[in-house]
Protein backbone atom coordinates (compact mmCIF):
# COMPACT_ATOMS: atom_id res chain seq x y z
CA UNK A 1 0.00 0.00 0.00
CA UNK A 2 1.55 3.46 -1.19
CA UNK A 3 -1.14 5.94 1.01
CA UNK A 4 -1.41 5.68 4.71
CA UNK A 5 -3.02 7.67 7.46
CA UNK A 6 0.14 9.78 8.57
CA UNK A 7 -1.69 10.95 11.73
CA UNK A 8 -5.83 10.73 13.04
CA UNK A 9 -7.24 14.08 14.89
CA UNK A 10 -4.80 16.36 13.45
CA UNK A 11 -7.69 19.14 12.77
CA UNK A 12 -9.47 20.98 15.08
CA UNK A 13 -12.76 24.02 15.35
CA UNK A 14 -12.49 26.64 17.08
CA UNK A 15 -16.04 29.29 18.12
CA UNK A 16 -14.47 32.63 18.27
CA UNK A 17 -16.76 35.40 20.07
CA UNK A 18 -16.74 38.88 18.66
CA UNK A 19 -17.78 41.67 20.43
CA UNK A 20 -18.03 45.47 18.59
CA UNK A 21 -15.88 48.42 20.45
CA UNK A 22 -15.55 52.05 19.35
CA UNK A 23 -11.68 51.91 18.24
CA UNK A 24 -10.86 51.12 15.06
CA UNK A 25 -7.36 50.55 15.50
CA UNK A 26 -5.75 47.28 13.69
CA UNK A 27 -7.15 44.21 15.66
CA UNK A 28 -9.00 46.66 18.28
CA UNK A 29 -12.06 44.47 18.11
CA UNK A 30 -9.50 41.49 19.30
CA UNK A 31 -6.85 39.17 18.50
CA UNK A 32 -6.96 35.33 19.28
CA UNK A 33 -3.51 33.17 19.52
CA UNK A 34 -2.63 29.92 17.67
CA UNK A 35 -4.55 27.63 19.99
CA UNK A 36 -1.87 25.12 19.18
CA UNK A 37 1.51 26.99 19.14
CA UNK A 38 2.05 25.11 15.30
CA UNK A 39 1.43 25.80 11.83
CA UNK A 40 -2.43 25.51 10.86
CA UNK A 41 -3.96 25.84 7.42
CA UNK A 42 -7.81 27.75 8.15
CA UNK A 43 -9.63 25.29 5.75
CA UNK A 44 -13.05 26.89 6.18
CA UNK A 45 -14.48 30.08 8.56
CA UNK A 46 -18.16 30.95 8.89
CA UNK A 47 -18.65 34.10 10.42
CA UNK A 48 -22.09 34.47 12.21
CA UNK A 49 -24.72 37.91 12.84
CA UNK A 50 -26.02 37.80 16.74
CA UNK A 51 -27.00 41.17 16.46
CA UNK A 52 -25.33 44.18 14.13
CA UNK A 53 -23.85 46.89 14.87
CA UNK A 54 -25.87 49.78 15.42
CA UNK A 55 -23.91 52.07 12.97
CA UNK A 56 -22.43 51.90 9.78
CA UNK A 57 -19.37 50.03 10.04
CA UNK A 58 -16.89 47.29 8.12
CA UNK A 59 -15.67 43.99 10.16
CA UNK A 60 -12.40 42.48 8.42
CA UNK A 61 -10.32 39.75 10.12
CA UNK A 62 -7.69 37.29 8.86
CA UNK A 63 -4.55 35.68 9.95
CA UNK A 64 -1.08 38.72 10.56
CA UNK A 65 1.02 39.90 13.73
CA UNK A 66 -0.12 41.66 16.47
CA UNK A 67 -1.91 44.84 15.38
CA UNK A 68 -1.33 43.71 11.32
CA UNK A 69 -3.57 43.34 8.36
CA UNK A 70 -6.36 41.54 9.37
CA UNK A 71 -8.49 40.84 6.06
CA UNK A 72 -8.10 37.72 4.63
CA UNK A 73 -10.72 36.05 5.79
CA UNK A 74 -13.12 38.75 5.92
CA UNK A 75 -12.74 41.92 3.73
CA UNK A 76 -14.67 44.86 5.07
CA UNK A 77 -17.88 43.27 5.76
CA UNK A 78 -20.86 45.57 6.50
CA UNK A 79 -22.02 44.56 9.90
CA UNK A 80 -24.48 47.24 10.60
CA UNK A 81 -28.43 47.40 9.07
CA UNK A 82 -31.09 44.21 9.15
CA UNK A 83 -28.51 41.09 9.30
CA UNK A 84 -29.10 39.69 12.18
CA UNK A 85 -28.82 35.90 12.29
CA UNK A 86 -27.32 35.90 8.38
CA UNK A 87 -24.13 33.62 7.70
CA UNK A 88 -21.44 34.64 5.71
CA UNK A 89 -18.41 31.51 4.31
CA UNK A 90 -15.56 34.17 5.31
CA UNK A 91 -12.88 32.22 3.62
CA UNK A 92 -12.14 32.66 -0.12
CA UNK A 93 -10.80 28.81 -0.92
CA UNK A 94 -11.63 28.07 -4.45
CA UNK A 95 -13.15 24.75 -4.71
CA UNK A 96 -11.10 24.03 -8.25
CA UNK A 97 -8.87 21.61 -8.84
CA UNK A 98 -4.88 22.38 -8.56
CA UNK A 99 -5.62 26.07 -6.88
CA UNK A 100 -2.95 27.37 -5.15
CA UNK A 101 -4.63 28.61 -1.69
CA UNK A 102 -3.40 32.05 -1.32
CA UNK A 103 -5.11 33.28 1.49
CA UNK A 104 -5.50 33.42 4.65
CA UNK A 105 -2.09 32.36 5.00
CA UNK A 106 -0.57 29.65 7.33
CA UNK A 107 -1.16 30.76 10.99
CA UNK A 108 1.74 30.05 12.72
CA UNK A 109 2.39 30.29 16.46
CA UNK A 110 3.39 33.86 16.09
CA UNK A 111 0.68 35.26 14.44
CA UNK A 112 -2.85 36.11 15.58
CA UNK A 113 -6.43 36.14 14.34
CA UNK A 114 -7.69 39.42 14.68
CA UNK A 115 -10.82 41.45 13.80
CA UNK A 116 -11.15 45.30 13.18
CA UNK A 117 -13.41 47.31 12.31
CA UNK A 118 -13.65 50.43 10.00
CA UNK A 119 -15.61 52.53 12.49
CA UNK A 120 -17.16 52.53 15.63
CA UNK A 121 -19.06 48.30 15.51
CA UNK A 122 -20.46 48.88 18.99
CA UNK A 123 -23.67 46.85 19.25
CA UNK A 124 -22.09 43.95 17.00
CA UNK A 125 -22.17 40.26 18.45
CA UNK A 126 -20.75 37.63 16.25
CA UNK A 127 -19.38 34.31 16.38
CA UNK A 128 -16.55 33.18 13.97
CA UNK A 129 -16.25 29.69 13.06
CA UNK A 130 -13.23 28.44 12.54
CA UNK A 131 -12.51 24.92 11.10
CA UNK A 132 -8.11 23.87 10.78
CA UNK A 133 -5.54 21.47 9.75
CA UNK A 134 -2.49 21.08 11.89
CA UNK A 135 0.69 21.56 9.27
CA UNK A 136 3.29 21.85 11.49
Amino acid sequence: MSASIENQGRGGVLTIEVKGVAETTAGAIGEVDNPEGVNLLITRATWHVVAPSTGAANLSCGVDTSAGTFNDIIDALAVNGGITGKVYNGHAMQNTAKTEIAAPAIWTAAKKLGFTGSASTVGLEGRLYVEYIRVG
